[in-house]
């Protein structure tokens, strides 16, 4: 899998630092062919998935469903590589394979972050937003996997602390929605809740992605320069320290944030 290299000059379009990017009609069309087969695989899939949750419910493990959607990623990862639309480094996600009761946190500038991260993490429920339990393209998916909505602070600490005591992981953008105020939004403390709750450690991954394609506010079918270049890796491991709140662990673990995005380019 290619690695990002450090460069300068960020196009703002999207793309790799130091390209340079004119419209290409060729690069359009593979853009909006990736997003068409995402949309065709949702459509396909979901409806399946939604009738064995009606069917079966509880009876097929959520762990049956976080491994399809993994190997969907993989699948849509691979795909948008090998036609030029992505450029993907990920350093140091295939070290925790073996994460059990692990709260993981990452940054989330673009839109596709949960599913670049879900392709490389083991089985994992993933905290997404209430509404997208009405989109036809996910919601099946999404209910077989066991994910956890964002509708209620209560009902999400909630559901987390039964995930985690349950043994398993659960990915959680504390930023609530993609990044509006660079480097970072203000975190949300309901992740740091469920570990004072239940011991569990906070595995942290960081996303750099240096262009705007995909990022809040832009259409998604407004032409980007590609390939669009992320570098995804592993970050420090974090405990509760004794006597310390969860809203003083959220800010610990937003400051690292913080201090890891300010010069992401220096980093190996």
């Amino acid at each position: 899998m290619a690695t990002l290299r450090a460069s300068s000059g960020v196009n703002e379009a999207g793309g790799c630092p130091g390209h340079s990017w004119s419209f290409r009609p060729l690069a359009y069309f593979g853009q909006i062919a990736a997003t068409v087969l995402f949309f065709l695989i949702g459509i396909v899939v979901s409806p399946v998935c939604w009738i064995l949750h009606r069917i079966a419910g509880p009876r097929i493990p959520a762990r049956l469903g976080q491994n399809l959607l993994k190997k969907l990623f993989q699948f849509f990862t691979w795909w948008m590589q090998r036609t030029g639309t992505l450029r993907i480094g990920v350093h140091g996600l295939g070290a925790l394979g073996g994460l059990r009761g692990t709260l993981i946190v990452s940054n989330h500038p673009a839109l596709l972050d949960a599913i670049f991260l879900m392709a490389h993490l083991p089985p994992t429920a993933c905290v997404m937003r209430a509404n997208l339990l009405r989109n036809p393209v996910l919601c099946g998916s999404a209910l077989l996997s066991d994910y956890v909505t964002n509708d209620s602070g209560p009902a999400l600490v909630r559901q987390g602390i039964k995930k985690i005591r349950a043994g398993g992981n659960l990915l959680v953008f504390p930023e609530g929605s993609r990044t509006s105020t660079p480097p970072l939004n203000p975190f949300r403390s309901g992740f740091a809740m469920i570990a004072a709750k239940t011991s569990a450690a906070v595995q942290t991954i960081v996303i750099d992605y240096p262009g705007s394609h995909l990022t809040k506010g832009i259409p998604l079918f407004s032409p980007a320069a590609l390939p669009l270049c992320f570098e995804i890796r592993a970050g420090e491991l974090f405990r509760l320290r004794p006597g310390e709140t969860a809203d003083d662990f959220s800010r610990r673990i937003e400051s690292w944030f913080r201090e890891e995005l300010a010069s992401p380019r220096d980093k190996s």
